[in-house]
């Protein structure tokens, strides 16, 4: 098969030359070329792997889960297949394809491995998902992307993130929540997060449940106070998270009292009073 690698400049802490040695062994694995680096903005890069996956037989995304959900939007997934190399630190993607060990030990994974067919979520019809959600998430990222502009890095950032979003940024409300045609309040909301695989980053298993063949969507809403998210946080390092109301259904619309912002794999989405999911059967051809 003929896989052409892509990659992202600007995302990550790594500089555009560090991921260039990074990727060197996995395309020598690959027998592949590394694009995008030239690219300057999103745009760009859409149009570079919108262009690559006309001439490859597998597209291989490299970098945070941001960049791999960047190249899944910018092509047909569903009728060009992916694969993925992960260079984030947060790397949902990694955990929920079972990646692990050096890039090289992955480019050999790749080559070696099979054509899965996965789903995918359909935010608002402007959106393709494997992972998002409503509330206290918003915050969070806001925050993040403001620290990582002061030149901080890594997992304290986003603990640093998490602490002032909950204790001093985001304000709690009441969501209305139809789920296949039946409607539920949550009160003093969270989050509500709509998952089609278990990990939110760093290993926590947030979402135990999801799983990414199963033509569900599954939506964990969280209510809890301060030692509550603490238990959930600490089990989902371990025997994954136990806190919050699960539900799995095909069809979700969310009605909020105030507008908030959406996050899509890691990044922020957009910011509404409504919001719908639905679930994208197979709609992510993905090598690994």
């Amino acid at each position: 098969m003929h896989y052409a690698i892509i990659t992202n400049p600007v995302s990550g802490k790594m500089s555009a030359d560090q991921k260039l040695s990074a990727l060197a062994k996995p395309a020598e694995i690959l027998n592949a070329e590394i694009y995008g680096l030239d690219t300057v903005t999103a745009e760009d890069f859409g149009q570079c792997a919108r262009e690559l996956a006309s001439k490859c037989d597998v597209l291989v995304g490299a970098g945070g889960d941001g960049t791999l959900s960047d190249v899944i939007n910018a092509i047909h997934p569903g009728q060009k297949i992916i694969a993925y190399l992960p260079l984030g630190s947060g790397n949902s993607m990694g955990y929920a394809l079972g990646l692990r060990g050096t890039l090289s030990h992955m480019a050999m994974r790749i080559k070696e491995g099979r054509i899965h067919d996965y789903d995918l979520i359909d935010c608002d019809e402007k959106r393709r998902a494997f992972m998002s959600s409503v509330g206290f998430e918003g915050s969070v990222l806001r925050l993040r992307d403001q620290y990582l502009a002061q030149g901080t890095s890594g997992f304290s950032v986003n603990l640093r993130a998490v602490l002032r979003a909950y204790f001093r940024e985001y304000s709690r409300q009441h969501a209305e929540i139809t789920l296949d045609g039946v409607t539920f309040i949550v009160k003093d909301m969270l989050t509500l997060m709509v998952f089609k695989q278990p990990y939110y980053g760093y290993g926590m298993k947030i979402v135990p449940r999801a799983r990414f063949d199963d033509g569900l969507l599954h939506v964990l809403s969280v209510d809890c106070g301060l030692f509550g998210s603490i238990i959930g946080a600490v089990t989902s390092f371990a025997i994954g998270n136990r806190v919050g109301q699960y539900r799995s259904g095909l069809e979700l619309a969310v009605k909020l009292e105030r507008p908030l912002v959406l996050q899509v794999d890691g990044n922020i989405g957009w910011k509404a009073h409504f919001f719908n999911f639905r679930v994208l059967p197979k709609a992510l051809k993905i090598k690994c």
